[in-house]
């Protein structure tokens, strides 16, 4: 993170203040779509953190500040430093009711209010064909071997390093968006709900977390994005982070 510095300069006796400014990476926010979900609009977009640990503290539209949804009741979401989330249909998102004209292709604008980074505004398409979900699972039939994962956290300066383990499970990340193949796939992790992205390995980093407790969840997926369950529930597993 770049920040300001001074520097001092004698000058015939007179001591001139001169400096260069510089702000940390601003958070950008993209891929802002609204799509139908019951009686409102599941709001969808992708965050880019390049700075230090943040949290997103609400978002709002005119019509005023919508709930997160799949986020535990949480009304704000953690953000890793470094980290690009998302507001996702498998994960924590936002809700927009009461819209009087929700006409595919209109634009609407949302404003996010983060803890360090501020107020980040853009505009939200309504897009119907954007309804497919990745909340979708794929109960392992009885003939089948149903994958296990386990985690494990330890903390750096630098943040966190999770290791995962499975059985009966093969990474696959040249297989995402492919047919089903049982016991292969990718996995999704998310913090406190708020999705951070996919994984394609036993390792995966996570970068310095604002102070608190947090929960981490891992959770297998198929080739095609469906949850690995079993009569028990999703194939994960979860862990809670305690940063200073």
């Amino acid at each position: 993170m770049l920040g300001a510095f001074l520097i001092l300069v004698m000058a015939g006796g007179v001591l001139v203040l001169s400096g260069l400014f510089r702000t940390a990476p601003p958070v950008t926010v993209t891929d802002a779509v609204l799509v139908p979900m019951g009686d409102g609009l599941a709001l969808t977009l992708a965050i880019d953190n390049p700075g230090g640990p943040d949290r997103l503290l609400g978002v709002s539209t005119e019509a005023g500040r919508l709930p997160f949804m799949n986020a535990g009741g949480a009304e704000v979401l953690a953000i890793p430093a470094g980290a690009k989330p998302s507001l996702s249909m498998d994960g924590a998102h936002a809700m927009l009711t009461g819209l009087d004209d929700a006409e595919d292709g209109r634009l609407v604008p949302v404003t996010l209010d983060f803890e360090v980074a501020g107020s980040v505004a853009t505009r939200a398409r309504i897009d119907s064909a954007a309804s497919m979900s990745h909340d979708e699972s794929y109960v392992v039939p009885e003939d089948e071997t149903a994958p296990t994962i386990t985690l494990e956290a330890e903390a750096f300066d630098s943040g966190w390093l999770i290791r995962i383990a499975t059985t009966d499970f093969t990474f696959d990340p040249d297989a995402v968006d492919a047919a089903h193949v049982p016991g292969a796939g990718h996995a999704h992790m998310y913090l406190n709900g708020l999705k951070l992205g996919r994984v394609f390995g036993g390792e995966y980093r996570i970068g310095i977390l604002p102070p608190g407790t947090h929960s981490l969840r891992v959770a297998l997926n198929t080739n095609d994005h469906r949850a690995y369950a079993t009569a028990d529930g999703p194939v994960s597993a979860s862990v809670t982070l305690t940063a200073d």
